[in-house]
């Protein structure tokens, strides 16, 4: 296959280059499953996991290959050691579950990312959800896109659209249904040939079935919404890569009970355009747009301008990601620390055994 069909650009051609010299090959990974990884090369497909080299060298887990990434491997008869993973040029990333902060990537390389929510009832359309997602979007440099999936379920659909526009700001909002194929054909023609596109939502939004319907085949799982209270159950347990019949690729990622935010306090600039232009007039330039005095955000709010869940949601993410900042800064000082002396202590061994 033509690997530029698989969105191979200039961009990943000249970091190849070095590693082309060395006789790697260079292949997309398709699907990542427990540290197995299946990549498409111009030869193929092939399986593979990354080299002990690749090991030793990783300082996080944002430095092992995902699906949509880009890499170097080395062919061993029907075998790939994964040697490189080529700088990305956008990413959906969040922050990992539990006690650590660290960065998980979750779609690498995406040119769209799809925020797909659920008009069924229940907790899976949520407008402090959807800038959440965006905020993430942005943060990875890929175009955030919201899909209100099904449409077939919901009693009042202009509100529901308009809910979501006021959200969205310039963002596009499609109404569609997988069951129905209402607005899907429509949808899936706005993602050029080339393209990449992720989708992302909570459990029971419908991302698989709506995947199905643009595959126009049943290729992933699907599961109905427990009963009790709406929610969904898990059906996607690994991240994969499909193409559609227009040229463009989909990656399929599993659903979040809740979105852990990843990066810095930027990306809500975009996400929150209002508050953003608000801010330059703040009589404070570090304004914090709490209780500081000649706060033009405060102001939004004293007139109604800026709904009071909005400007709390971005207080919380704003916080959050100001948390993440400080910690990540910490944990890289302590990794780096931690490589050198590791370096260091070769070094001193390697001299030593050359002096004997």
């Amino acid at each position: 296959m033509d690997i530029n069909k698989l969105g191979w650009s200039t961009f990943f051609e000249d970091q190849f280059q070095p590693y082309k010299e060395q006789g790697l090959s260079a292949g997309r990974v398709l699907k990542e499953l427990r540290g197995q990884y299946t990549l498409y090369s111009a030869e193929g497909s092939i399986t593979g996991d990354v080299s002990g080299h690749f090991h030793f060298t990783a300082m996080d887990r944002s430095d092992y290959p995902t699906v949509g990434d880009w890499v170097a491997f080395r062919q061993c008869a029907d075998y790939a050691q994964i040697e490189h993973v080529l700088e990305r040029s956008s990413a959906f990333s969040r922050n990992s579950s539990g006690n650590e902060d660290s960065q998980q990537v979750v779609a690498a390389n995406i040119d769209y990312l799809c925020i797909v929510c659920g008009l069924d009832g229940g907790r899976n359309f949520n407008l402090r959800s959807i800038e959440r997602y965006i905020a993430m979007a942005v943060e990875g440099g890929a175009r955030p896109v919201i899909v209100l999936n099904k449409a077939d379920l919901c009693d009042d659909r202009e509100i529901a659209m308009l809910q979501a526009q006021s959200v969205a700001g310039n963002i596009p909002v499609h109404m569609v249904s997988a069951v129905t194929e209402e607005g899907v054909e429509e949808f899936s023609m706005s993602f050029e040939k080339g393209s990449t596109v992720a989708f992302c939502g909570q459990s029971g939004v419908g991302k698989s079935s709506l995947i199905n319907s643009l595959l126009g085949m049943d290729t992933l799982r699907t599961a109905g919404l427990r009963e009790s209270d709406l929610r969904g159950r898990h059906t996607t347990t690994h991240k994969e890569l499909f193409f559609l019949k227009s040229g463009a690729m989909v990656i399929d990622t599993p659903g979040m009970r809740e979105l852990q935010l990843w990066g810095s306090r930027k990306s809500l600039d975009d996400t929150y355009g209002e508050i953003r232009e608000a801010a330059k007039h703040c009589r404070f330039r570090d304004c914090t747009h709490q209780n500081e005095p000649g706060c033009a955000v405060r102001e939004l709010l004293i007139d109604g301008s800026l709904e009071t869940e909005r400007y709390e949601n971005y207080s919380d993410m704003r916080a959050e990601l100001s948390f993440i900042e400080s910690k990540v800064d910490d944990k890289k000082r302590q990794a780096r620390k931690a490589k050198d002396k590791q370096l260091s202590k070769l070094i001193r061994r390697t001299v030593k055994n050359k002096r004997k």
